[in-house]
């Protein structure tokens, strides 16, 4: 695992990233306490297993500069995730998701389907719950029955409405199922990344 500063049109972003091969881009939460460590656990794994991995502190989080235009909307983040894509050299990409990233993730597959490969989201926070059922990429979806932050029932929805989706459940691991489940989550995702798109 390396850092890596990303220049894009939005400025620079700081990255941690492993491997080479289809690009894997990482996506935090929106508290503070979260940034590239978010994925810490998958990255040199993930990126071991034939991808290129890059966990990035989102504008505005960790050591990343905070926009010019203050904080970063959800349409802004969009154009941010696109801008990395492009910044990396890779014309679509997995993105992995925990939370606000997770709904960030969502928004990018909708609104630029043929940018993102496949989704691996952990509590996403999205409110268009009702256009879930356009989500055309194979989903895995890691959820804690503990989590109090977005509970695990809203899981049932996303089960419910995305046509292509896997539902890992944990009893525990509050708001972070993935990273805190990460021996049993890790190699599903592993496996999932390495499966053909159908």
């Amino acid at each position: 695992m390396h850092e890596l500063w990303i220049e894009t049109e939005h400025g620079r972003v700081r990255g941690m990233a492993a491997g080479s091969g289809p690009l894997v881009l990482g996506l935090h939460g929106w508290s503070q306490r979260n940034g590239w460590h978010t994925w810490q656990s998958f990255i040199d794994p993930v990126g071991n297993a034939g991808f290129r991995v890059v966990s990035v502190d989102m504008p505005g989080w960790g050591a990343s500069p905070l926009l010019q235009t203050g904080q970063i909307t959800g349409e802004r983040a969009v154009e941010v995730v696109l801008a990395l894509i492009d910044a990396l050299g890779a014309g679509t990409a997995t993105l992995l998701g925990k939370s606000w990233g997770g709904g960030v993730a969502l928004q990018v597959a909708l609104d630029h389907p043929k940018r993102v490969e496949k989704l691996v989201l952990t509590a996403p926070a999205f409110r268009q719950t009702a256009r879930l059922t356009e989500v055309r990429q194979p989903v895995l979806l890691a959820w804690a029955r503990d989590d109090t932050v977005i509970p695990v029932r809203v899981a049932q929805e996303y089960e419910s409405r995305l046509p292509h989706v896997e539902l890992v459940t944990y009893e525990q691991g509050g708001h972070g199922a993935a990273e805190n489940n990460a021996d049993d989550f890790l190699p599903r995702v592993i496996d999932f990344l390495q499966r053909e798109v159908q």
